[in-house]
């Protein structure tokens, strides 16, 4: 039987920022050139990758939460 990780809130901002981070990065790693797409108003994920990206920040998330127990302060029941 797996044991229960204990959970660990952290600010909110600090949790997306990092699970961003991680997904960013793997969907560079993955798409390269084809990564990002340039605007008239800056830059942006190329539609595939803005695809790919979602997913892998929902995977890094999940991971977070049931491998480590850190999640974000804002999913504290109180």
């Amino acid at each position: 039987m797996k044991e229960e990780v204990s959970r660990k809130y952290i600010d909110n901002s600090s949790f997306m920022e990092f699970i961003s981070e991680m997904s960013t990065k793997i969907t560079e790693v993955n798409f390269g050139a084809d990564t990002w797409v340039e605007h008239d108003t800056g830059m942006s994920f190329s539609e595939e990758a803005q695809d790919y990206y979602n997913e892998k920040y929902d995977d890094y998330e999940m991971m977070a939460n049931n491998i480590m127990g850190i999640y974000s302060i804002n999913d504290l029941k109180l």
